[in-house]
């Protein structure tokens, strides 16, 4: 697909390097607000020093060629970004970009009083001087400034964030990023606050605004509010007929390794596909084609796909990416596929550390084990081919590794038919057990997607059993220099977990869940009258829960 082409069911223009543009437009504005905050910070040494500094600001920004660049570049972000927000799905989008929409959508409201106290006041003869404005904003009420601030500020660095992250240099200056974007704008309000309390320790107020003067910027701020609400109100609109006309187009499923099938509205992408069915999805740059770290591998044909823009073709000739190697935020497909998530998202606790290092000499944690084991497969053995028995077992530890892996998990180990993943190394116990019921859920569904896929050539039903269970195991690196050291989780809980997915056959259900592992995942507990499990050396007996009966929250 070209870059003015379009999926069916899209309403789609692109203008050349528009990414580029409105990057650039963003950064302008960057610029402005930033020298903006450092003449307001200025303020704690004076209301003369803020003024003499301005004269500079003035000369940069007030100038012809710095007035064309500025509003040149508000012009080209705005109508870009609102351009961009009709194609974006609000579904499951990552909360940081709807928090950065959300500032975005509020700054021209705060903005808007803020040019009628400035820019077109000076229009009138009135002076914009720091001494001036400040003592005006300062009588009138300072909330809506300290919020066009706040707002603005923090837009910027979430959009300046999402750039720089992918880039090799952030790792190492990313603290002292963070301590400058929180330092600057708390600066920046200490100076309006000590210069404005200056002012008024002096006595002085505002020139007051003649009556006809003060109608008229009633009239026009009236005028530009009806304009914000039209604009905002157009958006909505495009937005509304976008998602119409994609639920007229038709769907079309994507096949997830170790996740599942799902139906989509044809023209979304498989990014947006993948958060609103709560599927992990790394997207480091949020979705913008600025990094490949939400590259997928295409396991179905990927010649009849449409073809990758030039920023999505740039991006994986960079990475020297093979042909069935796409990025999952520019991908639309236009019929049934099926792909694998190439990166696990990294879990928190672990970003920027070696978690095998921790574990050298073995360290106790509290983990969620979780074991994963084919039924019936010695008949499988008898009945089938070793071709088809090989073929079968690598394609279902892919999928049992992926959906492991997709929630933060280890694989700690493979038996001849299943295996075992560890949960919680790197984030809070809770978030560990929640993690391995979403992956289980995960597993069944691939599962079922493995019967669709193998059902003529299997003479029985594909079945797993799973057992999860959470509680204290030794986290340890176990092997030799010479065959290499895997990490391990060691001790009772791995155990039970066993004896949970070996139970899993008397208890007729695909999977089984301790009550430790119910309770630290934080969801809702319903117990099960009459399912308990006796454990030699356990002085109580396990409470079950199954799968089918625990509901599995949105991440």
């Amino acid at each position: 697909m070209s870059d003015t082409e379009s999926a069916p069911g899209q309403i789609e223009w692109r203008l050349p390097r528009e990414r580029e543009l409105r990057l650039w437009a963003g950064v302008v504005l960057f610029a402005f607000v930033t020298t903006h905050l450092l003449n307001h910070a200025l303020g704690v040494f004076g209301v003369a020093t803020m003024e003499a500094v301005q004269r500079w600001r003035i000369w940069a920004w007030q100038s012809y060629g710095g007035t064309a660049l500025l509003y040149g570049a508000l012009l080209t972000h705005a109508t870009l970004a609102l351009k961009r927000l009709t194609t974006r799905r609000i579904s499951r989008m990552p909360l940081e970009e709807l928090v950065q929409i959300a500032l975005g959508l509020a700054i021209p409201y705060f903005l808007i009083s803020h040019v009628m106290g400035t820019r077109i006041t000076s229009l009138y003869g009135y002076s914009e001087s720091y001494g001036e404005v400040l003592a005006r904003i300062w009588q009138g009420g300072p909330a809506k400034q300290i919020l066009l601030l706040l707002c603005a500020w923090t837009h910027g660095c979430i959009g300046i964030g999402q750039v720089l992250r992918s880039r090799s240099f952030y790792a190492r200056w990313r603290d002292l990023l963070v301590l400058g974007t929180g330092m600057l704008p708390t600066l920046a309000l200490a100076g309006f606050f000590s210069a404005s309390r200056e002012l008024e320790a002096a006595g002085r107020t505002p020139s007051p605004i003649a009556a006809d003067h003060t109608m008229a910027l009633l009239v026009a701020g009236q005028w530009l509010l009806l304009g914000l609400a039209a604009v905002i109100a157009f958006v909505a609109l495009v937005m509304i007929l976008r998602v119409l006309l994609r639920l007229r187009s038709g769907t079309v499923a994507i096949r997830y390794v170790g996740h599942g099938t799902f139906k989509i509205p044809r023209g979304t992408t498989v990014l947006e596909a993948s958060r609103a069915n709560a599927i992990p999805h790394p997207a480091q740059c949020g979705g913008r084609g600025r990094c490949s770290t939400c590259r997928v591998a295409v396991t179905s044909d990927a010649s009849a796909l449409p073809s990758p823009s030039k920023a999505e073709r740039t991006m994986l000739e960079r990475i020297s990416a093979p042909a069935n190697v796409r990025l999952a935020c520019q991908l639309r497909p236009d019929h049934d596929i099926s792909v694998q998530i190439l990166l696990p998202i990294v879990p928190t606790g672990m970003r920027g550390r070696s978690g095998d290092d921790l574990y050298r000499w073995g360290a106790e944690r509290e983990i969620t084990a979780l074991f994963v084991d084919i039924r019936a497969f010695n008949a499988m053995t008898r009945l089938q081919i070793p071709y088809d028995i090989v073929l079968l077992m690598n394609r279902f530890v892919q999928e049992m590794t992926q959906a492991a892996e997709a929630h933060g998990g280890r694989v700690d180990a493979f038996a001849a038919d299943g295996l075992i993943a560890i949960f919680g190394l790197g984030d809070e116990p809770s978030r560990g057990a929640a993690d391995a019921i979403r992956a289980a859920r995960g597993m069944l569904k691939s599962v079922e997607g493995l019967n669709t896929e193998f059902g003529a050539a299997l003479s029985i039903p594909l079945r797993v059993g799973i057992g999860i269970h959470s509680g204290p195991a030794i986290i340890a690196r176990v092997g030799d220099s010479e065959r290499g050291m895997r990490l391990v989780a060691l001790g009772d809980t791995v155990t039970i977990a066993g004896r949970l997915e070996a139970a899993t056959k008397d208890y007729l259900t695909d999977c089984l869940i301790s009550e430790e592992a119910m309770q630290r995942s934080g969801m809702s507990l319903r117990r099960q009258n009459g399912k308990h499990l006796h454990i030699v050396g356990r002085d109580k007996p396990i409470t079950l829960y199954t799968l089918e009966e625990t509901p599995v929250p949105a991440e």
